[in-house]
């Protein structure tokens, strides 16, 4: 085994055992498993100005109204929510969304609002409890990625240093 692979190998498993050191506090300290809490969200209404599609959600904003919001791909039931919003015109719609985090993509100037909530008049499109389900189920990935990172990062390291020890 050569130095340079020795060393590849070393990094690689301390990388993984910070990996899964982060993720292990991140889910220990996550509130609700991230998803916001309903008395946290605030009901905004409005006319739907545009709708936009894309790999990780919907935006779409309202007529004469500063926020931009994002329906994340993570709350599952996308092409529903779309096909409601881009046909919502002239119907009220009404978003349960959180106030207090956006994000900005860096191509532009607009910032989002998560919604986990969505209505069309009085129709719930996608309630706040589907929402926290398809996020949630989405989540349960995290213990087996847990077990890689920080069993696999000490194996990782063991094995590497037995076979340079016999090389």
């Amino acid at each position: 085994m050569s130095k340079f692979t020795y060393y590849r190998n070393l990094i690689l498993a301390a990388v993984c055992v910070a990996l899964g050191t982060s993720i292990s506090y991140v889910q220990l300290t996550q509130k609700n498993g991230g998803f916001p809490y309903k008395e946290e969200l605030v009901s905004r209404d409005g006319y739907i100005d545009w709708v936009q599609e894309y790999d990780y959600g919907i935006r779409f904003a309202f007529v004469d109204d500063n926020y931009n919001f994002n329906y994340p791909s993570k709350s599952n039931g996308q092409s529903i929510v779309y096909d409601s919003l881009f046909n919502s015109k002239g119907k009220r719609v009404e978003v349960l969304f959180e106030p207090r985090e956006s994000t900005k993509p860096i191509y532009t100037t607009k910032e989002f609002h998560d919604v986990f909530e969505v209505k069309v008049e009085q129709n719930v499109i996608r309630s706040y409890a589907e929402s926290e389900k398809a996020w949630k189920s989405d989540n349960l990935l995290m213990p087996f990625i847990l077990v890689l990172f920080l069993i696999g990062g000490p194996y990782i390291w063991w094995k590497t240093k037995k076979e340079y020890k016999n090389a």
